[in-house]
């Protein structure tokens, strides 16, 4: 069995992202890529899953966080971060929750700025993600035979960068009150942070080159 090659991954992932809005064509893809790398039985019924379910849902839940604790200081960058959860078994999966950043700095491609102050990350603020739920207890349930961390940093990773590239847009821009171009970044908690793009106006533009 042969092990996945994570900068191929990152790099295809980036250009999905650039490519298409499309997230369940995008999941597909990179699921059918990881397949043939690492093959194991679950890769079947993560891309069983319907990934454009809650892209909808997306700017209700922003608009819905960002009004309930609006940011104190100008907003100059998000960050979306994958936290992890388990459920009454103890079966680990990640949720999406989002902090709003005080810096940025487009040409820091390691992002020291997100841990400048001030920042502010409101409670409550997990978009409660079925599909991510979904996907982690289908790699994560079987300790000894199942999937696990490939399978949960590929399909976790994929989706919010591709379920959030689609959904930003000039409407959130507006809500965020920002006057200048806001960085998005997504990650675990743990490391691998991608940086996807920025949000503008007009609406949402992709990192033009390397995005981790």
């Amino acid at each position: 069995m042969s092990a996945l090659d994570y900068g191929t991954f990152y790099r295809l992932l980036a250009d999905e992202v650039r490519a298409s809005t499309d997230v369940n064509a995008s999941m597909q893809a990179l699921l059918a890529w990881a397949d043939l790398r690492l093959p194991h039985p679950s890769w079947t019924a993560l891309k069983a899953l319907d990934c454009s379910v809650e892209r909808a849902g997306v700017g209700e839940w922003l608009t819905r966080v960002l009004r309930r604790a609006p940011c104190p200081f100008p907003v100059r960058a998000l960050y979306f971060g994958l936290g992890e959860l388990a459920n009454g078994d103890g079966v680990e999966f990640a949720d999406l929750y989002v902090g709003l950043l005080s810096h940025y700095d487009p040409a820091d491609k390691a992002c020291e700025w997100l841990w400048r102050g001030p920042s502010h990350y409101p409670d409550r603020a997990c978009l409660g993600s079925a599909t991510l739920k979904a996907a982690g207890v289908i790699c994560n349930a079987d300790e000894v035979g199942g999937l696990g961390t490939p399978g949960h940093v590929v399909f976790a990773l994929s989706f919010a960068t591709l379920l959030l590239r689609a959904s930003l847009d000039g409407r959130i821009y507006q809500l965020l009150g920002a006057t200048a171009p806001v960085g998005v970044v997504v990650g675990f908690d743990s490391g691998d942070l991608f940086r996807l793009g920025e949000l503008h106006a007009q609406g949402f533009e992709p990192t033009k080159g390397a995005m981790t």
